[in-house]
């Protein structure tokens, strides 16, 4: 009989999109021949050095009912960025005899291997410090770039950077921007909107929300500025 397991995702800033992840687990799970019962998927906007997110908290929650006998995740850091968290989870999981299974790793944490165990404390720290000072250095970067006067952050819908990656300029989808900021002014609802030119609502409204931004484009289109 398959023994119980649940899996655990969440965005990485490595590339491995949610999808990936996702099919890493399943694809672990079958080859360990698992019963997967549930992938918490945390999403795309939670840190993990967040202790209460809300799916690590039902992880949590669901392991602690006692019918989980793997945690299945596409690496560790995917648990928690926090040495101590980690290390915590991984005593817990220990203790009540549920195997922590690491795609990245290509099997299960050993902590009863002497080894392992000090290998572990070493890369949870490690993973801790590296993304604290990525973090440090992407705020310092922000900072200066709005000190200097440049856009930051991902462009929104219809920009894109330029050449020089400093500042905010139309892309290809500038256009239907606009006509999101026209028909909205002509009082078409979003529903309406997002029927007439084939885009997202969410992504329609937050156009709306911008339109003083958009609107700057043209004018300084127009102006040659």
């Amino acid at each position: 009989m398959s023994e119980t397991a649940v899996g655990y995702i969440r965005l990485s800033q490595d590339g491995k999109s949610l999808e990936r992840q996702h099919r890493d687990v399943k694809e672990y799970a079958d080859a360990e021949d698992f019963d997967l019962v549930k992938v918490y998927n945390e999403g795309r906007h939670a840190s993990g050095f967040d202790e209460d997110r809300v799916e690590y908290q039902s992880l949590l929650e669901h392991v602690g009912d006692g019918d989980v006998a793997a945690v299945v995740v596409p690496n560790l850091s995917r648990l928690s960025r926090d040495r101590k968290e980690r290390l915590r989870l991984l005593l817990d999981l220990d203790a009540a005899n549920v195997e922590l299974h690491s795609h990245e790793l290509g099997r299960a944490v050993d902590l009863d291997d002497d080894w392992e165990l000090v290998q572990q404390s070493i890369k949870a720290t490690t993973d801790d410090v590296e993304k604290r000072k990525e973090i440090e250095r992407s705020k310092r970067a922000t900072k200066e770039r709005i000190e200097n006067g440049y856009d930051h952050g991902r462009p929104p819908f219809g920009l894109q950077f330029d050449d020089d990656g400093e500042y905010w300029v139309p892309d290809s989808d500038f256009d239907d921007a606009l006509e999101v900021i026209s028909l909205r002014e002509d009082g078409l609802s979003w529903r309406g909107i997002s029927n007439e030119i084939g885009l997202n609502k969410d992504t329609a409204r937050r156009v709306w929300e911008r339109r003083e931004r958009y609107l700057r484009e043209v004018e300084a289109t127009q102006t040659g500025g």
